[in-house]
């Protein structure tokens, strides 16, 4: 074979490879539908006992807004993606999980990255701050299983504000990762809070325990050297720092 003829013959398979390569990467990156049975220590809201706690909630005015507003993330890697979308919409935007994605967000961490990448605590806030919300980041390390209490009684109580949870799923018995989510509801006499799970494909909403929860915060994310937490997101064009 002449050396003109391979050329085109090598291209063509370069590019029938580099093709078969991302979509292989684009399947990996779908969710699918696998639900995952819940440890001891969590309860799903579909249950008796989570009906229950609903009903018996103390902050929830969080929760009819997160329930309309709710989707699922549309990749393994978007559940930032889906819990700031929730959030956004609940305070009254019309986004998707395509349109979340604009030049202001660019600047803090781009499409391309979060699909490969996933997002850490500290580019939620940003990414949020970017489409006007008001922020403030709570990292585990430097709060308390009360202040974190404190947060959930006074911003579930409320309409208007919402938190959001980063968190290692190893420690609530549901697989390895990092996670994102909204929290809903939060019930005193039990001490429990709701999680929307975005990963709906796997897990149902959750009711957790606090101090589980706050431990769950707590392990170091590789990606910043610090440890996990939650943020308090409302309309107000305004961030903190904790």
């Amino acid at each position: 074979m002449s050396a003109k003829k391979a050329v085109p013959i090598v291209a063509v398979l370069a590019v029938a490879l580099a093709l078969g390569f991302l979509a292989f990467v684009w399947w990996k990156l779908q969710p699918r539908f696998d639900p995952q049975p819940l440890p001891a220590a969590l309860v799903a809201l579909d249950s008796v006992q989570g009906q229950r706690l609903l009903q018996g909630a103390d902050a929830l005015a969080d929760y009819q807004p997160l329930s309309d507003a709710f989707e699922p993330q549309r990749l393994v890697s978007f559940c930032g993606v889906a819990s700031a979308v929730i959030v956004l919409n609940a305070m009254g935007r019309h986004l998707t999980q395509r349109s979340f994605f604009t030049h202001e967000t660019d600047e803090v961490r781009s499409r391309f990255e979060v699909m490969f990448g996933g997002m850490s605590l500290p580019e939620l806030a940003a990414l949020l701050e970017a489409h006007g919300a008001a922020v403030t980041l709570h990292h585990a390390a430097s709060s308390t299983s009360e202040d974190f209490r404190a947060a959930l009684e006074r911003n579930l109580s409320q309409p208007g504000d919402f938190l959001l949870v980063n968190y290692q799923r190893e420690v609530l018995g549901q697989g390895r990762g990092g996670h994102i989510s909204p929290l809903a509801a939060y019930d005193r006499d039990t001490d429990e809070v709701l999680i929307l799970d975005t990963a709906s494909y796997k897990f149902p909403p959750t009711w957790v325990p606090v101090d589980l929860l706050f431990a769950a915060m707590s392990p170091i994310d590789p990606s910043t050297g610090q440890s996990r937490g939650f943020v308090e997101i409302s309309p107000r064009k305004s961030a903190k720092l904790k």
